[in-house]
C-alpha cells in the first residue's frame, strides 16, 4: 500500500469508480502501452499498479474490460523479456504466430460472452447490488 502514490493512499470513501467500461477499458490499454518499454514496466510496478489491478479485477463485470485488465496483470507479472525485446512494440511476430494469437483472443471473448450469457445476475456491478 505505501508503494502507492499518495494521493491513491488517501482517496475518500465516497470515491466512485469510471462509470463507462469503454473508457475503463481504454484506461487500461494508455498502461499497457506505458509497458511496452523496460523503463515503462518498471515505472508502473514501482507505483503499485499490480495492488489497483487486483482490485479492479475482483470488481469488474464487463468482459472487455476484464480482458484487458488480465492482459496488463500478466505483462507486469511475467518475466522480463530477452534481449532485443526490451521495447514490446518493435518486436516483430511472425504472420502465423500473429493470427494465432488473434483467434485465441477471439475464442477467449467468444468464451466470456458465452458465460456472462449464461450468468445474467452477474452484470450488475457490486455498487449497484448494495442496499
Amino acid at each position: 500500500m505505501e508503494r502507492l502514490p499518495a494521493d491513491l493512499q488517501y482517496l475518500p470513501q465516497d470515491k466512485q469508480r469510471e462509470e463507462e467500461p469503454d473508457i475503463r477499458k481504454m484506461l487500461l490499454e494508455a498502461i499497457m502501452l506505458l509497458t511496452a518499454t523496460k523503463a515503462g514496466r518498471h515505472a508502473v510496478r514501482e507505483k503499485g499498479a499490480y495492488l489497483i489491478l487486483r482490485e479492479l479485477h475482483r470488481w469488474e463485470r464487463d468482459p472487455d474490460v476484464l480482458s484487458a485488465c488480465e492482459k496488463l496483470i500478466q505483462v507486469l507479472i511475467g518475466d522480463e523479456p530477452g534481449p532485443g525485446m526490451e521495447n514490446l512494440l518493435e518486436v516483430s511476430v511472425p504472420e502465423e504466430v500473429e493470427q494465432q494469437l488473434q483467434r485465441l483472443d477471439r475464442e477467449e471473448d467468444e468464451r466470456r460472452r458465452r458465460e456472462q450469457a449464461e450468468q445474467p445476475e452477474a452484470q450488475a456491478c457490486p455498487e449497484e447490488l448494495a442496499p
